[in-house]
C-alpha cells in the first residue's frame, strides 16, 4: 500500500516537475520574443516618428547615429553574452563579468569620444550631427551595462527575466523619446532623454530581480578581467567587424551621398530586423541545451538542434522574401511617408543579405559554444577587406543599388567561410 502511494506520489511529482519546466520554457520564449521585438524594432519605431515629425534630414542623421552607436555597443558588450550564458560551471563569477563590463563600457565611451571629436574636427559632421552620434553612444552604453545582468538571468535559466528587463527599459525609453520628439521636434533633446530614462528603467528592474542574480561578492581581481578580455577578444573583434560589415554601405552613402539617400537606404534596410528577430527566437532559448549537449559529448543531439534551427531559418526565408516583394514597398512607403517605389529590387536584395546575416549570427553563437570563437575574427576580417575594397566604389558608381549589392555579396561570402569553419571544428572534435 505504502509502495503504491509512493509510486503515485513520485509520478505526480514528476508530472508537476515536467509541467513546471514546460511553463518556464514557455515564459522564456514569450519574454525573449517580446524583448527581442522591441530591441530589434526600436530603430523602426523611432525612424517612423522622426521622419514624420522632423523630416528626412533628421531621419538620415538618426540613421547614421544609431548605426555608429550600435557599432560601439559591440565594443562595450565585448562578445561576452554567449560565453557568459554557456559558462555553466561558473568558471568566472558574476562579479568578474560585471567588473569586466564596467571596463569595456569605459573603453567604449572613450573610443566614442575620440571618434566624435575627430568627426567634428575634420568637418565630416556638423556640430549637431556629432552631438547626436555622441548621445546615441551614451544610450548604447546603458544597453551594455544592462546586458551583463541579462546574461546572468539567462545563465540561471531565467531568460524570461532578461526579456522583461529589456522590455521595460525599451518601453520607457522609446516612449519617452517619442513624447519628447512630439513636444520639442528636436532629435538631440529626445536622444538624451532616452539615455536618462533607459538608465532609470534598467536600475529599477535590476534592483527588483536582485535575488535572481544570486551572486556573492568576491574580492577584486585583475586576473578575472584580464582572462575574460583574452578569452572573448576574438568574439568581440568578430562582432565589431560583423556590424561594421552591416553598416559599411551606410558609411559609404554618408561619404558619397546626402542625408535623404541615407534615410531611404535605411528605410529599405529596416525589414532585415524581421529575419534577425526570427533567428534570435529560434536559437537563443536553445543555447543552454546545445551547450550541455556539446560539453557532454552528445554529438548527435547537438547536431539535431543545429539542423533544426538551420532548417527553420531556411523554411521561413521564402515567405519573408515573398512578402517583401509583394507588400514591402507599399507598407514602407506608408510608414515613412516617402515614395520608395523605385527601390523594390533593392529591398528584395537586401532581405536576401539579411538571411545570410541571420545564419552568420547563429554560426558565431555555435562556434562560441564549441569554444572555437578564436576562429571567427579572421572570417570577418576577410569580409571587411572585401567590403572596404568593393563598397565605396560601388556606391560612388551606382548609388543605393551599389550599396545593396555590396551588402549581399559580403554577407554571402562570410556565410560560406563560417560554414567551412564550423565543419572543420566538428571534424577536429571527432578526430
Amino acid at each position: 500500500m505504502h509502495s503504491t502511494q509512493s509510486m503515485t506520489s513520485g509520478a505526480e511529482a514528476g508530472n508537476s516537475g515536467d509541467t513546471g519546466l514546460k511553463r518556464q520554457d514557455a515564459g522564456n520564449f514569450l519574454w525573449n520574443a517580446v524583448g527581442g521585438v522591441l530591441n530589434a524594432g526600436q530603430s523602426v519605431f523611432l525612424l517612423i516618428v522622426i521622419t514624420r515629425v522632423c523630416g528626412l534630414e533628421a531621419a538620415g542623421i538618426f540613421s547614421i547615429a544609431f548605426a555608429t552607436g550600435n557599432l560601439f555597443l559591440y565594443l562595450g558588450n565585448y562578445g561576452v553574452r554567449n560565453y557568459q550564458v554557456s559558462d555553466l560551471s561558473e568558471k568566472y563569477s558574476f562579479h568578474d563579468y560585471l567588473r569586466h563590463r564596467l571596463c569595456t563600457v569605459l573603453l567604449m565611451l572613450a573610443a566614442a569620444a575620440v571618434y566624435t571629436a575627430w568627426s567634428a574636427k575634420t568637418g565630416n559632421y556638423s556640430d549637431y550631427k556629432t552631438s547626436c552620434v555622441l548621445a546615441m553612444c551614451a544610450c548604447k552604453a546603458v544597453d551594455c551595462l544592462e546586458e551583463v545582468f541579462e546574461g546572468r538571468y539567462q545563465q540561471k535559466g531565467r531568460l524570461d527575466r532578461s526579456g522583461k528587463l529589456v522590455t521595460f527599459r525599451l518601453l520607457v525609453s522609446i516612449g519617452g523619446m517619442i513624447a519628447v520628439l512630439l513636444v520639442t521636434r528636436d532629435l538631440l533633446t529626445a536622444v538624451w532623454w532616452g539615455v536618462f530614462l533607459a538608465a532609470a528603467a534598467s536600475a529599477l528592474i535590476i534592483w527588483r530581480y536582485r535575488e535572481t542574480a544570486a551572486f556573492e561578492r568576491t574580492a577584486f581581481s585583475f586576473s578575472g578581467i584580464a582572462d575574460l578580455m583574452r578569452e572573448c577578444f576574438p568574439v568581440c573583434a568578430a562582432n565589431f567587424l560583423s556590424f561594421y560589415l552591416i553598416n559599411e554601405p551606410k558609411y559609404a552613402i554618408d561619404a558619397a551621398m546626402d542625408e535623404t539617400a541615407q534615410a531611404c537606404y535605411n528605410f529599405i534596410a529596416m525589414p532585415v530586423f524581421v529575419i534577425q528577430l526570427l533567428n534570435m527566437f529560434l536559437y537563443q532559448p536553445m543555447l543552454i541545451r546545445m551547450t550541455a549537449s556539446w560539453e557532454n559529448g552528445r554529438r548527435k543531439e547537438f547536431l539535431g538542434y543545429f539542423g533544426r534551427i538551420c532548417g527553420a531559418l531556411a523554411l521561413i526565408s521564402a515567405p519573408i522574401l515573398l512578402a517583401a516583394w509583394m507588400l514591402g514597398i507599399p507598407v514602407l512607403s506608408w510608414l515613412y511617408a516617402t515614395d520608395l517605389s523605385a527601390l523594390r529590387t533593392e529591398l528584395l536584395l537586401i532581405m536576401t543579405g539579411g538571411i545570410f546575416l541571420a545564419f552568420n549570427g547563429f554560426y558565431c553563437a555555435v562556434l562560441t559554444i564549441m569554444r572555437k570563437q578564436k576562429e571567427i575574427p579572421l572570417t570577418y576580417l576577410a569580409g571587411a577587406v572585401l567590403s572596404l575594397a568593393a563598397t565605396p566604389a560601388m556606391v560612388r558608381e551606382n548609388g543605393i543599388i551599389g550599396a545593396v549589392l555590396s551588402f549581399v555579396l559580403v554577407m554571402a561570402a562570410v556565410t560560406v567561410l563560417l560554414t567551412a569553419r564550423f565543419a572543420f571544428a566538428l571534424r577536429n572534435k571527432d578526430a
